[in-house]
């Protein structure tokens, strides 16, 4: 199989990317994903998750310390070995690829330190990367600027900052957003609900950050819309 240790190189994908790591991993959920022609890459050891699945491997990327050689690996698979410990090996998955939205399963879920850490690389790469997280219950978007959407009356809405942002308005939200300005440890705008089926929410123009659009894990083609024609919502 091929080997590339170099830090240079990037893998580039026209179609969005699944990203595996070792949390959470729905398996029905990967096959379905993946039978959509989304090519998939593992971050380090989580390749033996897309292995017991029987779902093939465009690349393994990481340092490589829990990856064990398994004779079930297609010899097509690329080996991105990235030795730096600076980084995780899911930001070694992002700054190593290039994709129009990345969908990435096992970031979230067993072990929290873990769950903090993608969510580290989430904001860290949020910004220049159309990102996607999953775990058992949630489907969380990172998106900036502005989002419009659909979802039934009642669906729960939350929005979390990854860094304080300023909000202009919402629309379609039992609690407005309206100018707040939302930060961890001050204000958090999670366990909101649509009391509308459109919503909107749009962020100060002047200087968007990222932060996590949270819905039902049920919702996430509504979240591959936005990241995939994200297009801002206008004024009411």
């Amino acid at each position: 199989m091929p080997q590339d240790s170099s830090i240079s190189s990037s893998l580039t994908f026209d179609r969005p990317l699944i990203v595996l790591g070792g949390g959470f991993v729905d398996e029905a959920l990967l096959k379905t994903l993946a039978a959509r022609s989304y090519p998939v890459v593992a971050a380090d050891g989580a390749a033996h998750v897309a292995l017991a699945a029987g779902v093939p491997l465009v690349a393994i990327i990481g340092d490589m310390d829990s990856y064990d050689p398994d004779p079930d690996l297609s010899a097509d698979t690329q080996i991105v070995e990235v030795a730096e410990q600076a980084t995780t090996d899911f930001e070694k998955c992002l700054y190593r690829t290039s994709a129009p939205l990345y969908i990435c399963l096992g970031m979230m879920g067993k072990r929290f330190d873990h769950s903090l850490a993608a969510l580290h690389a989430a904001q860290k790469y949020g910004v220049e990367k159309n990102l996607i997280l999953m775990d058992q219950t949630d489907v969380i978007a990172v998106v900036s600027g502005a989002v419009e959407f659909s979802v039934p009356v009642g669906t729960r809405v939350s929005v979390y900052p990854l860094a304080p942002t300023q909000m202009e308005y919402s629309y379609g939200l039992e609690y407005p957003l309206n100018g707040l300005t939302l930060a961890q440890g001050e204000l958090i705008g999670t366990s909101n609900c649509a009391n509308k089926n459109q919503v909107k929410i749009v962020q100060d123009k002047t200087a968007p950050k990222p932060f996590l659009l949270i819905l039902p894990n049920e919702y996430l083609d509504a979240l591959i819309e936005i990241e995939t024609h994200h297009v801002s919502a206008t004024s009411i």
